[in-house]
């Protein structure tokens, strides 16, 4: 999604980054193995099609994803700290370094914007009402990240994303799980989400869960905002080298 093209997220351990195309060959990496793919629902593509898909995302007017960097080895790769704060970044955008994000990527965190259907209509046509739905969607694909909290995180910073630059509220968030997919099903239900089974979709083997108008996620820990980078470089942006 374009809105997020000059755009970034910090909170205490990460960094949420837009997506691209120097990402997309360790993404494409992560998605050809087999339990990533099981619980992702996914199916291998091509590098050259995961090419496309990311071109195809950054598009997007509905889609919305981040690259999930590990902040500590972000910074030790930079040899610098990320910007922080409104104030810093707006002084002085943050100027990305490709080599330093593919040394810190983890994972990614993705929203869907979809229309909010009226399932009460007589005749049985999708009516779109105000507002829209947003349905998450994150990976860890680092084994050594996992269970440390990270995905909890990523999910708290990309719906503070989507509050801040959306007006995104807490009925509208949404999360389609795999009936086996017992990580997520604990992430979103967990603490700082307290996402809640919605219903069943027994043919897909899977189940929504939303989170309750009245109880809004926690703040991720660390959360500094919706913070401006400066443009990436064409040849940065195509290949993944640094000015």
């Amino acid at each position: 999604m374009r809105l997020n093209e000059f755009s970034y997220c910090v909170s205490q351990s990460l960094v949420l980054v837009p997506y691209e195309a120097y990402h997309v060959t360790r993404y494409h990496q992560w998605m050809l193995q087999p339990d990533i793919l099981e619980a992702t629902a996914s199916e291998p593509l091509s590098l050259e099609e995961e090419f496309e898909m990311q071109r195809s995302w950054r598009n997007s007017d509905d889609k919305l994803t981040f690259i999930v960097l590990h902040r500590d080895t972000l910074e030790s790769a930079m040899g610098s700290k990320v910007p922080a704060s409104n104030k810093e970044s707006a002084l002085l955008p943050w100027q990305r370094q490709p080599a330093a994000e593919l040394a810190a990527m983890i994972g990614d965190v993705n929203s869907f914007s979809i229309p909010n259907i009226d399932e009460d209509n007589q005749d049985n046509e999708e009516v779109v009402s105000e507002g829209r739905e947003f349905e998450l969607e994150v990976m860890i694909a680092e084994p050594a990240y996992r269970g440390r909290g990270l995905g909890r995180e990523a999910v708290q910073c990309l719906i503070a994303y989507l509050s801040e630059a959306l007006g995104a509220q807490p009925g509208q968030l949404l999360a389609k799980i795999g009936d086996d997919n017992l990580a997520s099903q604990r992430l979103f239900t967990g603490p700082g989400l307290r996402f809640q089974l919605a219903d069943r979709q027994p043919v897909f083997r899977q189940a929504t869960y939303r989170c309750p108008r009245e109880a809004a996620p926690s703040t991720p820990p660390g959360w500094a905002g919706v913070l401006t980078c400066s443009p990436l470089p064409a040849a940065a942006a195509a290949c993944g080298l640094s000015a």
